[in-house]
């Protein structure tokens, strides 16, 4: 029986997509880099020092710095719950599912969003990067918030709109639901081969609302 659901935060519970857009094109002008076609967003999902690293391997604390400042400053404004999050997560809730975040976001930026948007209070863990002993897509984030909670992976499932997302849960032995209204393509997700992929947040409600019964997902919702 599924008893815990673990969701992704960038582009999955928080609109967050237009934000880290802006921040990575105003680091990447204030570092003078190659914006390109904006290839760093296919980063989305993987820890920020490791882009950083990447595209900045000589002054990658000064990319995570500029990054940083500019997000406290604008997200208050720009940061918002998918419509719905609030009432899944509540209904969630009310079914008696353990809940929690795993995000390859930073601590103290996971905490500010999830207050800014008022999701903070519909979850009972919270692991972010520095919380794991290894980033997505390996599995110690996953791991990590399954051990707090008390649940084996055999019961739990993480939802996530990037392809980094499937692939972690994958490896965690969780099952997995791919969203598509974030940053990765639906192809994209496709290949990656999730238990569930959806469209909405009601496909959403639906694919959670289900328990393992000999090999086969049977809907209770």
């Amino acid at each position: 029986m599924l008893k815990a659901i673990l969701f992704d935060l960038d582009g999955t519970l928080i609109d967050s997509i237009p934000l880290i857009r802006l921040s990575f094109e105003h680091t990447f002008k204030h570092l003078g880099l190659p914006w390109g076609q904006g290839e760093v967003l296919n980063t989305i999902g993987l820890p920020l020092r490791d882009v950083a690293k990447h595209y900045a391997p000589e002054n990658y604390e000064e990319f995570l710095a500029v990054y940083a400042e500019f997000q406290v400053k604008t997200q208050e404004k720009l940061l918002k719950p998918f419509p719905e999050a609030k009432r899944t997560l509540n209904h969630i809730q009310e079914k008696g599912y353990r809940t929690g975040v795993v995000t390859s976001k930073r601590r103290k930026a996971t905490r500010e969003s999830l207050s800014l948007t008022g999701l903070d209070k519909y979850l009972e863990v919270v692991v972010a990067v520095e919380d794991a002993g290894r980033p997505k897509p390996n599995p110690d984030s996953i791991l990590k918030a399954l051990e707090q909670l008390d649940i084996p992976p055999a019961k739990g499932v993480y939802i996530g709109d990037s392809i980094y997302d499937i692939i972690t849960g994958k490896n965690a032995g969780v099952a997995t639901i791919g969203v598509t209204w974030g940053i990765a393509a639906k192809d994209d997700l496709k290949k990656q081969q999730p238990d569930f992929l959806v469209d909405s947040w009601e496909e959403l409600r639906s694919a959670i609302g289900v328990q393992m019964q000999g090999g086969r997902f049977l809907a209770h919702f």
